[in-house]
């Protein structure tokens, strides 16, 4: 049985590429940050990190929509770094596990060896998964296996765990030290009107440079005041050039921020979700898939590099805030 977790648009659009390759047998999606799959689906905030409690969480959302005996399960992942990710290996219901690429994360080869590790307190991790046995049972874990979980190396792309299978990318470099690598084509998504000169502008993730900087301090209100500063700019040049200005929140902020604080950023332009919805586009695909006259990333990010790579250097537009 094929589980799939996605978090991200790149993400989602491996998935659904791999779905229209029939490389994925009907499978169950599990969606973080707010992506939607549509079908066989469970919502979850996030992989759990190192939160006992969280990933608890994700385990009991999927382990309800499994059925009662589930044939082996084959588990589609960005990577394994996390707690999620020790205890799938140690689960005997999970045989298989490939990484799906998920950004500049992916490229990074110092993540094949163990990193950021944090040890995590297993009686609790045990406690609460006793509390529902029927995780234990579909995912046929024991006690002594929770109990080993701070044995399990971190290892975010581990091709040498018997359970691996392959990884999908991209990226040409993606995954540079992993065998069974499977570089995906993603088709174009040409249906935007050329009459239209639409801009799409990638904000920075602001929940990042909030706890990085501090809330309230002068570097933060620093950045925020520069953030409004650019849009306000752009929109000034995307309107001078006849265009259209199309701003798309990270997606832990559009999952997390408060829609009051995204309307006042929304006042530069309009949002990439009402955008989807009057073009009736996929708003779960990566956006640089679709023909935007200009893409605008503020920090470099992943979406640089897919900006890059599907419409070449031309389109994009770098902005730097720190």
């Amino acid at each position: 049985m094929d589980i799939v977790y996605i978090h991200s648009p790149i993400t989602y659009s491996i998935a659904r590429q791999l779905a229209s390759q029939g490389r994925l047998d009907n499978p169950l999606v599990v969606c973080g940050r707010g992506m939607v799959w549509g079908g066989h689906q469970v919502s979850v905030i996030d992989d759990g990190i190192w939160s006992p409690e969280r990933t608890v969480e994700f385990l009991v959302k999927l382990s309800d929509a499994l059925p009662p005996s589930p044939s082996p399960l084959h588990v589609y992942l960005p990577h394994t770094g996390y707690l999620l990710g020790k205890i799938l290996k140690l689960s005997a219901a999970v045989t298989g596990i490939s990484y799906l690429e998920e950004g500049n994360t992916s490229c990074n080869a110092l993540l094949a060896s163990p990193s950021q590790d944090q040890p995590v307190d297993t009686h609790l991790l045990l406690q609460l998964l006793q509390r529902h046995p029927a995780v234990m049972t579909k995912l046929r874990l024991t006690a002594q296996n929770i109990h080993d979980v701070n044995r399990v190396r971190p290892i975010w792309f581990d091709d040498a765990c018997p359970k691996y299978r392959g990884a999908y990318r991209v990226s040409p470099d993606a995954f540079p030290t992993l065998g069974k690598v499977a570089t995906l084509t993603l088709p174009p998504q040409n249906c935007l009107a050329e009459t239209e000169r639409n801009w799409l502008c990638f904000l920075p993730n602001i929940i990042n440079l909030v706890a990085r900087y501090g809330t309230g301090t002068m570097e933060t209100q620093k950045l925020l005041h520069g953030l409004v500063i650019a849009l306000r700019t752009m929109k000034a040049l995307v309107t001078d050039r006849g265009g259209k200005l199309v701003i798309k929140f990270h997606p832990v902020d559009d999952a997390n921020l408060s829609n009051e604080f995204k309307g006042e950023l929304f006042r530069f332009g309009e949002s990439y979700a009402g955008f989807s919805a009057r073009h009736a586009i996929d708003a779960q695909l990566e956006p640089t898939l679709f023909n935007f006259d200009r893409f605008i990333v503020v920090n470099e990010s992943a979406a640089s590099r897919y900006a890059r790579l599907f419409h070449g250097q031309d389109c994009l537009i770098p902005l730097e805030l720190d």
